[in-house]
């Protein structure tokens, strides 16, 4: 008996050991995974647990919170009414661009909200119709389920199924740098890397004053964080937190007002 005793407080105190050293698990969208690396490393160097990040999608991090997986989800999109009702809350910590990004071969300069929508829903495809040089446009997309794809299609609207599908804002960078007639959506941190042309949106240029395709970039915890999701979360929203995210090349939510 005692030394079943002896065995499972071993196999308890391992165990505790094992939670202590993972610490925070956080996961979901791959926009925001970056910059909840860089967070994350601040956040320990502050004194904090260690914070595991893994990407997914902005709906993988929804359901990681949701199954207890995870204590933080990342999400480049607004919840749904039904994820709220199920006991979630976002809270935005950033704000990030979406560029509208071509080839640097191609002639245009610039589109319409109006002529967006119309490019990748489809029912414009071919450049010549927006004044380019002729040839099929090669519509280049994010996958179901990810925030930046939720994200265009609130602010531009919905995505042919012909779209060729990417994993990240980084692939749809290479997919339309390889791709002269392609056209794509990333990202404001994967358009500073160069070698794309970023079209302005209704004459404003990405990340400049006015331009219109912004979106929140959230963390998602059960609608009252507790323990290290609440110390985390306080990280990131507090001055250093907001410094980090700034240097990150995003658009903090305290100290600095959103662009639109």
């Amino acid at each position: 008996m005692r030394k079943w005793l002896l065995f499972a407080l071993v196999v308890w105190l391992a165990a505790g050991c094992r939670q202590a050293a993972v610490g925070l698990q956080l996961a979901g969208s791959t926009s925001v995974q970056p910059v909840a690396e860089v967070l994350a490393e601040a956040y320990a160097r502050a004194g904090g647990s260690r914070v595991s990040v893994q990407g997914g999608g902005s709906t993988a991090g929804v359901q990681a919170v949701l199954n207890g997986v995870a204590g933080v989800g990342a999400v480049s999109r607004r919840l749904t009414p039904g994820e709220r009702a199920r006991g979630l809350a976002e809270h935005t910590i950033a704000y990030d661009v979406l560029a509208v990004v071509v080839h640097p071969d191609n002639p245009l300069t610039g589109l319409s909200r109006r002529q967006l929508r119309a490019v990748f829903d489809g029912s414009v495809t071919d450049w010549a119709q927006l004044g380019g040089r002729p040839g099929s446009i090669h519509l280049v997309s994010r996958e179901a389920g990810s925030g930046s794809r939720e994200a265009f299609r609130s602010l531009v609207g919905p995505v042919s199924p012909h779209a060729i599908i990417q994993s990240s804002s980084g692939a749809i960078r290479v997919a339309v740098m390889d791709d002269p007639r392609a056209i794509g959506y990333v990202n404001l941190a994967a358009l500073q890397l160069g070698r794309l042309k970023a079209l302005r949106v209704d004459g404003k240029a990405p990340g400049g004053p006015g331009y219109g395709l912004v979106r929140p970039l959230s963390l998602v915890t059960r609608a009252t964080p507790a323990g290290e999701a609440a110390a985390f979360l306080r990280f990131a929203l507090s001055p250093a937190g907001q410094q980090v995210i700034s240097e990150e090349g995003l658009v903090p939510v305290r100290g600095q007002s959103k662009q639109n």
